[in-house]
Parts: C-alpha cells; structure tokens; sequence
C-alpha cells in the first residue's frame, strides 16, 4: 500500500514540479483531443445525412407490357432479396393511368381501347446500409430480372454522393489518426523532460535495488494524468460548443447537432492509451 501511495505522490509531484511543460502537454492533448471529438460529431451527423438522403433515393421499375399483375408480383419478389433493397411498392396497370391523369390531366383510354401504361414498382434502398451504398449493383440485379423493360434511377449522382461520403469518412480518420501520433509525441518529449530532471533519483533508486518497473510508474502515472486532465477540459468544451451551437441554429433554423455523448467515453480511453504509449516510449529509450 506504502509503495501505491508513494508512485501516485510522485506522479503528481512531477505535474506540480513541471507546470509549464505539463501545462504544454495538457493543452495540446486537449486541442488533439477536442479536434478527434469534432471529427466523431461530424461523422454521426455527417451519417445521419446520408441516412436521410438514402430515404430519398428512388429507383423506379417499368415491367414489359406483357406482364401480368401476378408475374409483376412475383418479379418484386426477386426485387426484395437484392442486397440494398429495403422496400418496394408495386404499382398497377390502373394505379399508373391515376397518376398520369394528376400529373398530365388527360385519361389515355378516351383515345385507347386499353391502358397502354405498364406496370411498374418504385424501389427503397436500405438508408441504414454500413459503408458505400454500390447503387449501380443493385440496379444491375434488377436489368437481369425477366419482365423489367426499363429502370429509371439517378444512379450516377447518387454513386458521386456516397463516393464523397466514403471518402470523407477515409479522410477524417486519416486526420485522426495524424493527430493522435503527433499527441504521442508531445507527451513523449514531455515525459522525457521530466526524466532528465529526475535523473539523479533514478540513479539513487537503482542503487538501492529498485526494479525498473518501479521506476517507470511514477512517469507512467504522469502521462496518464496528463491525458485524464486534457480529455476532462475537451469533455467540457465540446459539450459547451455543441451546446452553443444548437442554441445558436435554432434562433435561425429547425436544425440541431445530434450527439450521441457515449463517444466521450472513447476521448477517454483515446486519452488513455496515447498517454500510456507516449510515456513508455520516453521511459523505453532512457532506462536502456
């Protein structure tokens, strides 16, 4: 117990006896931290935009004029079970000819002895689908199903919608991941710092038969704190930003940023494990 309470005295003494470097470290572990959170915001809001697009998505299914309403049926059957398909609506023969006469306000069979207008099925894709929606598959599985005579789609520009979304997302992680190994880096240097200042303890704990774990923990204790203190500051500026934010949109909008707050249990444990790596490195290269 004596030796617990000695390493987590000498992890807090060595913030109080370093303020400035520590104060360095804390700040930019807070400003790399806040940016992560930003990033994680931005793709939960950034997905939610995407889902509601894919709502919108539409891919409309003209059937052969042959095809009975059963075969039709049949047909949005095979529909159904194309991955990405969330729901289809079958539209008949008669339900066509309402829609013409709203649309163009004229009724075709006072000129025809029949309805000339095919059946037809307008399709849903799945909004919640995980990674790139690859529209132009799910259309090539429809072409393939006998009795589709033509498709109408926009899958060109929803192909360049879910392009940019996947590589969006490819960049905000390649960012992340940026500045986490910099955040490494700087709490390294500053942990090295404080090895230098302490050198001599080091060697007074060594000749009295210190392991070199017992050694390390003081520093490691460092960093950790560290990282708690900066994730606790980024915790509490992005709530306030996002709260700031929303309170800001809705004087001028009916929009709002939606947080799921779970993530900060991620800046913590994000915290954690750059402290826990940044500190190792700078204790690694010195005790060898």
């Amino acid at each position: 117990m004596d030796k617990i309470l000695f390493l987590l005295s000498e992890g807090i003494k060595n913030l109080w006896r370093h303020k400035l470097t520590v104060f360095a470290a804390v700040f930019s572990i807070f400003l790399s931290l806040s940016t992560i959170g930003v990033l994680f915001i931005a793709e939960q809001n950034t997905h939610k935009l995407i889902e509601y697009m894919r709502t919108k998505y539409k891919i409309e299914v003209f059937f052969q004029n042959d095809v009975t309403d059963v075969a039709a049926e049949q047909y949005v059957e095979q529909i159904k079970k194309i991955p990405g398909v969330y729901s289809t609506t079958l539209i008949s023969k008669d339900e066509t000819l309402k829609i013409y006469k709203s649309v163009i306000g004229e009724d075709l069979t006072q000129f025809l002895d029949y309805n000339p207008l095919p059946i037809s099925c307008v399709v849903n894709v799945n909004r919640r689908h995980e990674g790139l929606l690859k529209i132009m598959t799910i259309i090539k599985n429809i072409e393939n199903i006998d009795g589709v005579d033509s498709i109408r789609h926009q899958g060109r520009l929803i192909n360049q919608i879910e392009t940019f979304y996947a590589k969006g997302l490819l960049g905000l992680s390649a960012v992340a991941f940026a500045i986490i190994f910099v955040t490494v880096l700087i709490i390294s240097n500053t942990i090295k710092l404080t090895i230098y200042s302490n050198k001599d303890l080091i060697k007074a704990l060594r000749l009295i038969g210190a392991t070199n774990t017992f050694i390390r923990l003081p520093f490691i204790l460092e960093g950790i704190f560290q990282g708690i203190i900066g994730a606790i500051i980024a915790s509490f500026f992005l709530y306030g930003a996002v709260y700031g934010a929303n309170e800001l949109l809705n004087q001028f909008t009916i929009y709002s940023i939606n947080v799921n707050w779970l993530f900060l249990s991620w800046i913590f444990l994000i915290a954690f494990i750059i402290s826990l790596i940044g500190s190792n490195r700078a204790i690694s290269k010195f005790l060898k």
